[in-house]
């Protein structure tokens, strides 16, 4: 498995970052399409050293779990 960032927009059109574990991008990027984000793009490679970095660090970028996605955040998700 491998650790992604994705950009998304959500239902009404707003923009953040996500990151999960998958087998590979095609199978991330399904993986948030079922929860309802549309995915814009890989933004992995920004992110140096990606499997170093713990949950508090990627929050200090403003990037959430999937699971945060649709449970802590405000995205209004395609139903």
């Amino acid at each position: 498995m491998q650790t992604y960032v994705a950009l998304y927009a959500d239902a009404v059109g707003r923009y953040g970052n996500v990151y999960g574990t998958a087998i590979d991008w095609p199978s991330f990027v399904d993986q948030l399409e079922e929860i309802g984000v549309e995915v814009i793009e890989d933004q992995t490679s920004d992110y140096d050293d990606i499997n170093q970095l713990t949950a508090d660090d990627m929050h200090e970028y403003d990037v959430v779990t999937v699971q945060e996605l649709t449970t802590h955040t405000n995205a209004m998700l395609y139903l």
